[in-house]
């Protein structure tokens, strides 16, 4: 199959940096890919438009084509941006990775309806010694280490796993989740944390902080 040149891009989503929308929008910062990043998106009216397959933002819109799901997206805006390996075990890695990423959201999100209180008693136990988050950042940190602990994820250069990992990690540290210490994932896990601290030197992501002072500003790696 012969693929079509993409003539225009939409990454839809709000004003923040949360990971899902975050590693898409800066895998495509970082290939220099043009795309217009919509972030006052309005979820009754993308519905009405037959635009969130899933009822869920992000969404891309590609030349006027939807695309939804955070792996998709994320796979297929590194395959334009040319960080996505071109060998199918290191791809393979790349979806655990990101999977691994889902997963961890998917277990602090158990808390979001919970009361204060509760919130902070249940991620408390969630982080614990056997607590399923822990289970599944320490699945992350097994995955680096078996990469050689080198900085990077999967291979040996910046992959979307390594941009969903950082931005991850950020959310973790940036003082929002009640009951998890915002140290806790750089100071439990060292090798995340080294690949944390390798996509935040790297010169492009440097530009995009500074092209969204709002939200990282001189904060570091949020």
């Amino acid at each position: 199959m012969t693929s079509q040149p993409v003539k225009n891009i939409r990454v839809y989503y709000w004003d923040f940096p949360f990971w899902r929308a975050e590693c898409v929008r800066l895998g495509l910062f970082i290939g220099d890919v043009e795309f217009e990043d919509v972030r006052d998106a309005k979820k009754d009216d993308m519905v009405n438009a037959g635009k969130l397959a899933f009822g869920a933002l992000p969404v891309m819109e590609v030349d006027g084509k939807m695309l939804s799901q955070t792996q998709a997206m994320a796979v297929y805006s590194a395959k334009l941006a040319g960080i996505h390996p071109e060998d199918p075990w290191l791809a393979a890695k790349v979806d655990e990775c990101i999977n691994g990423c889902t997963d961890v959201t998917g277990t602090v999100g158990t808390t979001f309806a919970l009361s204060a209180e509760e919130k902070i008693e249940s991620r408390k136990n969630l982080i614990a010694e056997k607590g399923r988050l822990r289970m599944h950042l320490s699945g992350l940190e097994k995955l680096c280490m078996e990469n050689g602990n080198c900085g990077f994820a999967v291979g040996e250069c910046l992959t979307m796993a390594d941009l969903a990992i950082w931005r991850l990690v950020g959310w973790f540290s940036s003082g929002t989740l009640d009951g998890i210490p915002t140290n806790f994932i750089l100071d439990t896990f060292p090798a995340i944390s080294k690949v944390v601290a390798n996509v935040d030197s790297n010169e492009k992501v440097q530009e995009w902080k500074a092209k969204h002072p709002k939200f990282y500003g001189n904060k570091g790696k949020e």
